[in-house]
């Protein structure tokens, strides 16, 4: 495109966005917000999806962080809290349960240090969303909930980029955390014991019924794949010899913790579904249509994440249209987001659609360390890996609690959490600074 005709171009878009503009209704009176760049316009349509209007791109984002606190604020700062494991500070004692597992798996911790690697373009965009939430936050009024919770604009701290990514980290969290490990551990330990009893073998009888390593009919359905026979058995007699060390007889105390742990999780409402284990309805799935086999003649993109039916829904709805006269640059992009993150998950920019698709795999892991403890203190200082002692990170947690129903405004107690209990984390590093 030769630059007279780009220049055209941009014109013509400009002055069709002028017209658009002149011809909407904003939901509430035009006032400059501090922190933006330059002149922004939001419009909230008959179905409340709103229109954001900017001439470049940081403006997107504070806008997106803006209409995100005005409609979502309060989902934001609970979600923000739940995997901070700051929720207690809202919802008072009964979330201190939540909040201690949550600081022991640490997702605030991996979002401070992917904050510390990122690029700097993530930098500013993350940045600016965050000036967009805090203008929200400083100059409107709160929705109902705090008044219920004795909270007022005092005690919520500002959003930061740390925020945005704990957000995203949780989602993950929810999607691919579980605990088929520890249910697996607790039955197999069940078939041991049984078969020692009554002079069987329980692992074999475990991983041959409960458990299988191998399809139920070991025909290869695969297109141009191996045939039955000696190669299938192959793969089955090989398969079944990785499980020879599980033959050993687990300690009974192993038994002991991972039904103590179980049980602990059981009782957390937030927690509690990773218990039920990859093998349920978790999942998605999207699928496409060429445009030579449609009706249209274009492509179809159908995509069903499977997330859950919440209220407020997980998804929220936007329209980002940035118009840059200096650069002739034209960002028109439309579809979902997650409030308290500044990016169309799944939608389209006029050019192009994109989805998204969860693969539910295998991705949690249990461990059983060996710890050695001080015999002054009665804490754990090392982990024995290999016969060598190496030493553990504590982490000194502090945890508030919302006073609910005291009848005093932002009156918060430090909970009594003893070390061994949530008042010290203990990380790993070999674990990849894992709990």
């Amino acid at each position: 495109m030769t630059p007279r005709i780009r220049r055209a171009s941009a014109l013509l878009f400009a002055l069709c966005l002028a017209m658009t503009l002149c011809n909407v209704t904003p939901a509430a009176d035009a006032a400059p917000l501090p922190g933006l760049r330059e002149e922004a316009r939001v419009v909230w349509d008959t179905h409340g999806v709103p229109h954001i209007y900017t001439t470049n791109d940081l403006d997107a984002s504070f806008m997106m962080g803006y209409v995100h606190a005005h409609d979502r604020l309060f989902q934001m700062d609970t979600l923000r809290r739940l995997f901070s494991g700051q929720l207690a500070e809202l919802l008072g004692p009964d979330a201190l349960p939540s909040d201690v597992q949550l600081r022991t798996l640490g997702l605030r911790r991996a979002a401070e240090e992917t904050w510390a690697t990122s690029a700097q373009i993530t930098r500013v965009w993350l940045e600016a969303y965050a000036d967009g939430v805090n203008a929200y936050l400083e100059s409107q009024p709160l929705p109902p909930q705090y008044g219920a919770l004795e909270l007022t604009r005092a005690s919520i701290p500002k959003w930061t980029p740390v925020d945005s990514l704990v957000a995203g980290k949780g989602l993950a969290f929810g999607l691919s955390f579980d605990l088929d490990d520890i249910d697996r551990t607790v039955s197999l330990m069940a078939f041991q014991a049984a078969g020692n009893a009554a002079g069987f073998d329980g692992t074999a009888l475990f991983f041959e019924d409960l458990f299988r390593s191998a399809p139920p009919d070991p025909t290869v359905s695969i297109p141009e794949g191996p045939a039955t026979g000696p190669q299938s058995l192959e793969g089955t007699a090989a398969a079944l010899s990785s499980l020879q060390p599980l033959r050993q007889v687990l300690r009974p105390e192993t038994l002991e913790l991972a039904r103590t742990y179980r049980d602990r999780i059981a009782q957390i409402p937030t927690l509690s579904w990773a218990l039920d284990g990859m093998d349920t309805d978790r999942g998605s799935n999207w699928w496409l249509v060429a445009g030579q086999n449609s009706a249209s003649g274009l492509p179809m993109l159908a995509n069903d994440p499977h997330l859950a039916l919440d209220s407020p829904a997980t998804f929220y709805e936007v329209h980002l249209l940035v118009f840059d006269p200096q650069r002739f640059r034209v960002l028109n992009a439309n579809g979902v987001s997650f409030a308290g993150a500044p990016a169309i998950a799944q939608g389209c920019n006029g050019t192009l659609c994109w989805g998204s698709t969860v693969n539910p795999l295998d991705v949690t892991d249990v461990y059983q360390e060996v710890l050695v403890v001080d015999p002054a203190t009665g804490l754990p200082t090392h982990t024995m890996y290999k016969g060598e002692a190496e030493p553990l990170v504590l982490i000194p947690q502090v945890y508030r609690v919302n006073q609910i129903g005291d009848g005093a405004a932002d009156n918060f107690a430090v909970a009594d959490v003893g070390p061994t209990e949530g008042g010290l984390t203990f990380v790993v590093p070999r674990r990849n600074n894992g709990p």
